[in-house]
């Protein structure tokens, strides 16, 4: 069975350069009934600094950078409605969440810079939510979990990034056709919470045949010279790569998007673009075996097997010819939300009377993590309840950072509040006022949320929307993680457990109810085509937060590179070869170094770069001396595959220094060639 599916696979390979998606040559019509949309797509690298930074997602102290695997990217969608000149720009950045601030920035600079017509409702900012990328580009970080450090620099690479890969996207918009289609995803996630959904009412359980969203739903951008890129939504937690990593690295996600590119590389296409956007992922989690690990032997092969099973569902809708034209038609709607001064209207709240949401805070139950993801600290349960709190918890919480309220207990219940984001004085620490949003582009609607929503949660708010919008909302897909992060969203019933999910719904049992209501506002405004209350904006805490120098960074007199672990001289394919060289700090050198690591071929007396760091295929360690007086290390990995041509290859580092007179002086040091056979 499996050479069967193998040679189905390689005859897809071979034949997909003339099927539908591909094609240069294929006869298009370029009249607008056609071509309702202009589109363009560009993908930027926004990688973080390499080494010395607390990673972002698993509130870990010790996971710090220590290289680089995989790449962070900013790919962008830039989509014109031909008859009514509005405009939609869609980013997923490879980065854990996409703070308010980065969001404000860029369109400012957008409207600045690029066409006065994007704003905070057209400019969508998801983030993969991957968690093996360098914190400390949010401005809330006084008492952040993740890191206590802000990088301005790594926040402006952050925020150039993302505006030149709109900026590119723009300038490249032609007519183009939206194809839109859905499939089922296979064997990439399970529910890691089932005792929280479980909780849901049974009559609602019954409506659906899984207990996690298995449904991509997929748009292909295509142009007269052939589909240019696709986006797709999809919930699953980028967590293949566990807490004990220290590469940098876009998961799960980042390696689907990785695959789709590099296929259409391999067909000549440079510039295809797969955004492999976070949807409703809030309970799902890829780590199959529910114990932080599967299905592969190791956190590297369950990424990749993960990966690939998201990329083959993409590949699938790609070529189907079952996708439908998305008719003409681009709307959008958007407002902030001040949760802890709205009012759920008995309508909504499920209760027969109205309701209110509460300052944020954190629960035990955030503390104590998931524990099929690996859990959190030991003190601490999935599933404890304000009855459950323990008085020298309290006090140890109250010394790091104050004692909740009364009131805020009572409006949390039956959460054990842990620390009270919301109370600390003289601002909170965590912004209180979150953005929503809708945007319809044809009959298919976007829901865009800040939040890490749970299955039934992301089902509710669709049927919300639906229920107003009708055949309007022909297609509906979720964008979590968007425009800004606020922790998760969960049902009131699944809050009623407090697991990990519900221990960091921040603003209490209502916090779903709430936004059903402001979609059902929103959708309302967009079916009549009318402006929405914007509501008031986050407080600016640009001149207020706390600066930091990235880590590593010196002046050097002088620097000597220099090889001293080989690699043998012969390789088998499929063996992995390893390199030690002397090398400096790679901080030195960020963000200006686009690779450190380069693999080359020797063709004739040239040497051409087949892989660099961004590949899948290399991976690079540095390790700093124990003692000043010894050198440095950088450790060079490439793992070979049957993919690999034999022949003479090589292993290359190259960075550079800055002199003490400000000079970059570049470097670099090769490995002794190698026979690849």
């Amino acid at each position: 069975m499996k050479r069967v599916i193998a040679t189905v696979f390689a005859f897809i390979l071979l034949t997909s350069a003339s099927a539908p998606g591909y094609s240069e040559e294929a006869g298009q019509e370029t009249g607008s009934d056609a071509f309702p949309f202009e589109a363009g797509m560009s993908r930027v690298d926004i990688t973080g600094p390499a080494v010395g930074i607390m990673f972002w997602g698993y509130a870990q102290e010790g996971q710090k950078g220590e290289g680089i695997h995989l790449r962070q990217y900013a790919r962008s969608l830039v989509i014109k409605d031909t008859q009514s000149g509005r405009l939609l720009a869609y980013v997923t950045g490879e980065l854990g969440g996409i703070p308010h601030e980065i969001h404000r920035d860029v369109v400012a600079r957008l409207r600045k810079e690029v066409d006065p017509r994007f704003n905070m409702a057209n400019v969508l900012l998801n983030g993969s939510h991957t968690h093996s990328g360098p914190a400390g580009f949010f401005h809330y970080i006084e008492n952040s979990i993740y890191t206590t450090k802000f990088f301005p620099e790594y926040y402006n690479v952050i925020v150039d990034g993302i505006v030149r890969s709109i900026r590119d996207a723009y300038l490249k918009k032609a007519p183009a056709q939206l194809l839109i289609g859905s499939t089922a995803v296979e064997g990439a996630g399970v529910n890691r919470s089932l005792v929280a959904y479980n909780a849901n009412p049974e009559e609602e359980r019954k409506r659906y045949t899984t207990n996690i969203d298995t449904t991509m739903v997929q748009i292909s951008v295509k142009t007269s010279k052939g589909t240019i890129g696709v986006i797709n939504w999809f919930g699953v937690h980028p967590t293949s790569m566990t807490f004990d990593n220290h590469l940098i690295s876009s998961d799960n996600k980042g390696y689907a998007s990785y695959l789709a590119e590099r296929e259409a590389l391999k067909r000549g296409q440079k510039d295809f673009v797969a955004i492999f956007a976070q949807a409703n992922e809030g309970d799902v989690t890829p780590n199959l075996n529910l114990n932080n690990t599967g299905p592969g032997k190791d956190m590297f092969e369950s990424t990749k097997i993960i990966g690939e099973r998201q990329y083959e569902a993409s590949r699938r809708l790609l070529f189907s010819d079952e996708l439908r034209p998305l008719p003409a038609g681009l709307r959008f709607t958007q407002s902030f939300i001040d949760m802890p001064n709205s009012v759920v209207k008995k309508e909504f709240s499920g209760t027969g009377k109205d309701e209110r949401t509460c300052l944020s805070a954190y629960g035990y139950a955030l503390a104590a993590g998931s524990t099929e993801e690996g859990g959190g600290h030991w003190l601490f349960h999935e599933g404890m309840k304000d009855e459950n709190r323990r008085f020298y918890i309290d006090w140890l919480a109250a010394h790091m950072l104050q004692s909740p309220t009364e009131e805020l207990r009572e409006c949390q219940r039956p959460k054990a509040v842990l620390f009270a984001m919301g109370e600390t004085k003289p601002h909170p620490s965590l912004s209180q006022i979150l953005p929503i949003g809708l945007v319809s582009v044809g009959d298919f609607v976007l829901i865009v949320s800040p939040n890490e929503v749970t299955t039934m949660s992301s089902r509710r708010m669709k049927d919300t929307v639906r229920k107003v919008l009708g055949d309007r909302a022909r297609d509906i897909a979720l964008s979590g993680l968007t425009n800004d992060f606020a922790g998760y969203v969960t049902t009131r019933e699944e809050y009623s457990t407090q697991q990990y999910e519900g221990g960091h719904t921040l603003h209490g049992p209502f916090s779903l109810a709430l936004f059903q209501q402001e979609y059902d506002r929103l959708a309302k405004d967009l079916r009549d085509d009318r402006p929405s209350n914007p509501g008031r904006a986050p407080r600016d805490l640009s001149a207020s937060v706390q600066k930091t120098e990235i880590p590593g960074r010196r002046l050097v007199e002088s620097f000597e590179a220099g090889v001293m672990t080989p690699n043998p001289t012969s390789v088998q394919i499929g063996e992995t070869v390893r390199c030690d060289v002397r090398a400096l700090h790679p901080n030195i050198a960020y963000p200006k170094q686009r690779s450190y690591f380069d693999v080359e071929r020797k063709e004739g007396n040239a040497w051409k770069v087949v892989y660099n760091d961004a590949d899948w295929a290399t991976k690079f360690y540095f390790k700093q001396a124990l003692l000043p007086v010894l050198p440095d290390r950088i450790e060079l990995v490439w793992e070979t595959t049957g993919e690999d041509k034999p022949g003479i290859y090589r292993l290359k580092h190259s960075s550079f220094y800055k002199s003490a007179d400000g000079k970059e002086v570049p470097y670099s040091v090769a490995c002794p060639e190698f026979e690849l056979k």
